[in-house]
């Protein structure tokens, strides 16, 4: 009965700093706060461009988002407890429902800001579109009298919709807060994983170890993935009227999450095929954009952009788009048929100016949903200024990831080296020693 009771009242609100972390908090006007919360949200939102393809934008919840005074409210065991994060033009809403003493989140609902940012060539250009959706598993469950707390990743599907929301790094409490403070903590099952380890002391007298007490100690567990396995590589040339300026050697892999009819959540794995077709490519002196097409109407595309100043004398990876269609290579797909466009400008390959870019190590660009595992990459972009007359050879720029392996084997057989002196030099040591005691006894 004191939710009911209390519940009655106005909020306040606030936003206060909690170990680097922002945390917000809803308070009833007397000032007893009655929400806490702190958490990290990533939020992935599929919306139509103008050309009809869909789109894939990802919106963070930024620190700096602060609580809606006029929209939050503390809950009671019959009405939701309401926390609202406002950022800029954008807003983040939870509702929290109480039932048999147990909590959790029953509805999120967004309304984001279609602008040039965020979500590129909208059909909603300039329009705040409100996004909601129920989570289709329970999301910061607890009961009452604790706080509910999850460092490790939760993912959220809301039911009926195509957005959904990552959450890190949570702590809430929506009911039952007492002191102004987080209650006990109720940990959620990924943080939850232990392994024991055994405690020992060591006998003075015997030199035997002898296990004393066991204790349980809370550990984050990282799961190794297999390595990915990689289709044969391709290799490509494009020439212009000038003569041959793209020469691109690579294996590619696509790995696309999307939403299943199910409301259940995928990945297709797609392989590039050798037999894409660069006949799309264009060239200059200072870009060069590098496009294969294949499938129906599938595309992948890399732009390069040279500088040759006083400054920088390389060229970069200033753009690289994979369109795709939601057809035969995905199961069940909610957007059946849809075209749609991701995007990515960080890449990381870089090389100098007449060199090509080299690496055998495995290279992953992420855009939205979608995630590219490169391999075997051999890339010149700007062959017509190589000095093999458009042909890949010469000198190279070789990836971050192989230079560290190709350090690893100078630095073990240094160490190898030192080892064998090290031993050579023990044995020596002790068959001196030897043969000094076997003079003194002879005499």
């Amino acid at each position: 009965m004191k939710y009911l009771a209390l519940a009655f009242f106005a909020a306040i609100v606030g936003m206060v700093s909690s170990q680097g972390q922002t945390q917000w908090q809803v308070a009833f006007t007397n000032g007893t706060v009655c929400i806490i919360a702190q958490l990290d949200a990533d939020l992935s939102v599929m919306y139509t461009k103008n050309d009809s393809s869909m789109g894939n934008a990802t919106v963070n919840l930024p620190e700096t988002a602060t609580v809606d005074t006029a929209n939050s409210k503390c809950g009671s065991t019959t009405d939701p407890a309401v926390l609202v994060l406002v950022f800029g033009p954008n807003y983040l809403r939870h509702e929290f429902t109480l039932k048999d003493k147990t909590y959790s989140v029953s509805r999120v609902e967004a309304s984001f800001l279609h602008d040039a940012t965020l979500f590129p060539d909208s059909q909603q250009a300039g329009m705040n579109v409100t996004y909601t959706g129920v989570p289709s598993d329970p999301v910061f469950q607890s009961t009452s009298d604790m706080a509910y707390k999850c460092n490790s990743g939760e993912f959220s599907q809301l039911n009926g919709t195509i957005w959904n929301v990552t959450y890190s790094n949570v702590k809430v409490q929506p009911f039952g807060v007492v002191n102004d403070t987080f209650s006990q903590e109720n940990e959620c099952a990924a943080d939850q994983a232990t392994t024991t380890v055994m405690t020992t002391s060591m006998n003075a007298t015997t030199g035997m170890t002898t296990a004393m007490n066991s204790t349980t100690v809370m550990t984050t567990i990282t799961t190794m993935m297999p390595t990915t396995v990689m289709p044969p590589a391709g290799d490509w040339t494009f020439a212009d009227a000038n003569g041959t300026c793209l020469n691109m050697t690579f294996s590619a892999k696509f790995s696309i999450k999307y939403w299943m009819t199910t409301n259940k959540e995928n990945t297709s794995e797609v392989n590039l095929p050798k037999e894409a077709s660069p006949t799309s490519s264009t060239c200059n002196s200072t870009d060069a954009n590098f496009t294969l097409t294949f499938f129906d109407d599938w595309s992948l595309s890399m732009i390069f952009n040279r500088k040759d100043n006083q400054t920088k004398n390389s060229y970069t990876t200033t753009n690289y788009t994979l369109t795709y269609v939601m057809d035969d290579h995905f199961l069940n797909p909610v957007l059946a048929g849809q075209k749609i466009m991701v995007f990515s400008e960080n890449t990381g390959i870089e090389a100098d100016n007449g060199k090509y870019y080299k690496c055998d190590s495995t290279v992953k660009v992420k855009a939205d949903n979608a995630t590219t595992n490169f391999s075997e990459m051999e890339l010149q972009p700007f062959a017509q200024d190589a000095k093999n007359n458009g042909t890949r050879g010469g000198s190279f720029t070789e990836c971050p990831a192989d230079s560290e392996i190709s350090n690893i084997v100078p630095i073990a057989v240094g160490c190898a080296l030192a080892g064998l002196v090290i031993i050579v030099l023990i044995a020596y040591l002790i068959g001196r020693s030897r043969s000094s005691r076997q003079g003194y006894q002879s005499v």
